[in-house]
């Protein structure tokens, strides 16, 4: 067994698209409806759905409060790690911490994507 993919909700899908693609996510749409679905350079399936897609066969989905599932994106150096972070809150998107030098030895920083999901990014300091 080995983890394939993990999915995620969008209120606004390419909002999303847009966020993810400053993290290296090349997001590709599935067919006619709201779902997309890019492959992670370690092989991990990200798939992005929409709430209405998501709402067409569980119609009783709704938005959960807090989160309990964080995706980390490594980068190749603690100066990547500031670069990218300055590059997502340009683009106009949420911080949830800014970088720092983490105790545990990594180059920190935490962002929001488009409907609250936390994404850290790290890389060894």
């Amino acid at each position: 067994m080995s983890l394939d993919a993990i999915g995620i909700v969008a209120e606004h899908p390419a909002k999303s698209v847009e966020f993810y693609a400053l993290l290296g996510v090349a997001f590709e749409k599935a067919g006619t409806h709201d779902h997309y679905s890019a492959t992670t350079p370690s092989g991990v399936r990200i798939m992005l759905d929409s709430v209405e897609l998501i709402r067409s066969f569980d119609p009783t989905w709704a938005k959960p409060t807090g989160s309990g599932v964080v995706m980390c994106f490594k980068q190749p150096t603690a100066a990547a790690v500031d670069a990218l972070y300055a590059r997502i809150i340009a683009a106009g998107f949420a911080s949830k911490q800014p970088p720092w030098d983490a105790f545990w030895g990594q180059r920190y920083a935490c962002v929001l994507d488009p409907d609250g999901h936390q994404i850290d990014l790290f890389a060894d300091r």
